[in-house]
């Protein structure tokens, strides 16, 4: 479809079982001031949710789940629309209030701005690991409105990982796209971060992004650890290809002492949520990836002081998450009630660093069959 009348907006949202929360979505955009076209790309919806957007006036295609690809179908969405702006959601967020449109349209008087992402906040029924994620992207992102431009695209090789970030943050979970440089620049297919790719090829082709925090979606999950797992790797294998970085020294140079470094880690906090014991032996009953990742979901009852060790730069980070979310004493008694924070945190440190190792030995032509494996098991279900 071509482009309809200026200020027209569209909604673009993909679905597969939404569930009954779906209508706080729904009824959301419908409680709008102006018309909003919204259509929603379904890919193998079983529970009730294309009745529930007929309900509430969507359009509704469908997809076929084993083609369903983040940047393809969105693209496919996209095409069924008709707004010159178009407001790219997901299911689970619930715009919140009556005026986040137009705090976010306000920034399209700008003709170079071609994208405006919104702040997001936790559900108030998240778990602490949900809400931490939410706190720390807004340490990350700021309080404040943010432009993100960047004159010359030779600087951003001069950037750090934090500046590049930050100058190309875009997320389809709750954002809005100007129509015209869209169909210039549409997202790519990728099975993970279609928008912060999308958001730095916007950066290069030298317009401008708004971070917009007054523009509030509820938006968290609380999830297994092992989907922390899988997530924080992905993100840690394809982002900084976006970015552009170079694969990090993480101090493993071979997949033995990654396996020492990453059981080590395992043993010590199986210790501090059960019993202390000879948790320096731990790392040998892993030998195989399987269980591996099996004692990363281990909880148990007790805590205890972390027992010391040689430092790490995957210690040294679980340990930052950690205090993040529970405060400096979570070593205290009572501090971790479950296992459950714990063996998230450790979910999302190990898969960064099991990123960062592949990205390594990628780089210096020395992938083993066994991280190939590896790559293969982490990169499905995210």
């Amino acid at each position: 479809m071509t482009s309809g009348a200026d200020g027209s907006i569209s909604v673009v949202i993909p679905t597969k079982n939404a569930g009954a929360e779906f209508g706080d979505t729904l009824a959301a955009l419908r409680g709008q001031p102006r018309p909003l076209e919204i259509v929603v790309v379904d890919s193998g919806s079983s529970d009730g949710t294309l009745d529930l957007a007929r309900e509430h006036g969507a359009h509704v295609v469908s997809v076929a789940p084993e083609s369903f690809n983040h940047g393809e179908t969105r693209n496919f969405g996209i095409r069924q629309t008709q707004g010159q702006f178009c407001v790219m959601l997901v299911q689970d967020a619930v715009p919140l209030g009556d005026s986040w449109l137009e705090e976010m349209l306000s920034a399209f008087a700008d003709e170079r701005v071609v994208g405006v992402t919104g702040r997001q906040v936790a559900r108030p029924d998240s778990d602490l690991f949900a809400r931490w994620q939410c706190d720390y992207r807004d340490r990350f992102l700021g309080q404040a409105t943010r432009v993100q431009e960047l004159e010359n695209w030779e600087r951003f090789e001069t950037l750090d990982c934090d500046e590049r970030r930050r100058l190309t943050a875009f997320e389809n979970v709750f954002s809005v796209l100007r129509r015209a440089f869209w169909e210039q620049y549409p997202f790519r297919a990728m099975p993970f971060a279609e928008d912060l790719e999308w958001g730095a090829r916007a950066i290069a082709a030298g317009r401008r992004l708004v971070y917009e925090p007054s523009a509030c979606v509820m938006h968290s999950h609380t999830r297994p650890a092992v989907y922390h797992l899988r997530r924080s790797y992905v993100a840690g294998r394809i982002i900084p290809r976006i970015l552009r970085q170079p694969p990090l020294e993480i101090g493993a140079r071979s997949d033995k002492q990654f396996l020492r470094q990453v059981g080590l880690l395992c043993g010590e906090v199986r210790a501090i949520l059960s019993e202390p014991g000879n948790w320096t032996e731990f790392f040998r009953t892993y030998d195989a990836a399987p269980s591996l990742l099996g004692s990363i979901l281990a909880a148990a009852r007790r805590t205890a002081s972390p027992p010391s060790c040689l430092s790490n730069e995957v210690r040294e980070s679980f340990y930052l998450v950690l205090e993040q979310i529970l405060g400096p004493d979570f070593t205290s008694a009572g501090r971790i009630a479950s296992g459950s924070i714990a063996a998230k945190a450790l979910a999302e440190v190990l898969g960064g660093y099991t990123a960062a190792y592949h990205n390594w030995c990628e780089a210096q032509h020395c992938l083993s069959d066994g991280m190939r494996r590896l790559d293969a098991a982490l990169s499905k279900g995210v």
